[in-house]
């Protein structure tokens, strides 16, 4: 096979492999329904909608998804631009995926898997950040009702590990495939939010309205 051809099957295979979104999969599956109604197809939401369990099955299913591309690009011995490309579809497919209507999750935790096989170093050196943060989570009363605790613990963990891949690595690919990915989780957390914002905006219009027709019934 030419390589170029190798290269872009490769490329469309990983984003096609990142839509698999198994919030969504699983919501459908297991729930019957589709929890991008309720809430975010990823972690955090799946743990709000249905429980721990339910929601660290899908955050391993997701990390295990970067995890595997990562594992791919290893044995086909691409060069590093493909990583780039391959490592951007998956994301994108998991966040945009084509087979759920380019509506997924924030790809958090298939980021931490493509981590996790590149730079396992990086990851234990962050753990213990992610782990404080997530205890500060449950023992904080303001950060639970401000705060997501994927994204939380993400944040916090993510400043040791990009530290220590700046201090160990070289810029290319590296810093390269870091900042692509960070880009790509900040603006679907963007887009969420601005989600949020709408669904908040139009609950409040509603109660606006209700209270203006309860008044006006009464007069």
């Amino acid at each position: 096979m030419n390589s170029w051809l190798k290269y872009g099957a490769l490329v469309l295979a990983s984003y096609l492999w990142g839509s698999l979104c198994w919030g969504i999969i699983l919501s459908y599956s297991l729930r019957h329904e589709d929890i991008r109604l309720k809430d975010n197809p990823g972690l955090s939401g799946s743990i709000r909608q249905y429980g721990w369990p339910y929601g660290l099955a899908v955050g391993v299913l997701d990390l295990l998804k970067g995890y595997a591309v990562s594992v791919v690009l290893h044995l086909a011995a691409v060069p590093p631009w493909v990583w780039i490309a391959s490592f951007i579809a998956v994301i994108v497919g998991h966040n945009w995926p084509v087979f759920f209507q380019f509506r997924g999750g924030g790809g958090i935790a298939t980021t931490i898997g493509i981590l996790v096989d590149n730079y396992p170093l990086a990851v234990l050196w962050a753990l213990p950040f992610a782990a404080a943060a997530g205890i500060a989570w449950i023992l904080v009363p303001a950060l639970k009702k401000k705060l997501h605790v994927s994204p939380f613990m993400t944040a916090v963990g993510a400043i040791p590990a990009v530290a220590w891949i700046v201090h160990h690595k070289p810029w290319y690919p590296d810093y390269i495939i870091v900042a692509t990915l960070a880009a790509l989780i900040l603006l679907k957390g963007s887009q969420f939010h601005l989600g949020a914002e709408r669904v908040r905006r139009t609950a409040h219009t509603a109660d606006t309205q209700n209270t203006d027709k309860d008044t006006n019934d009464t007069a």
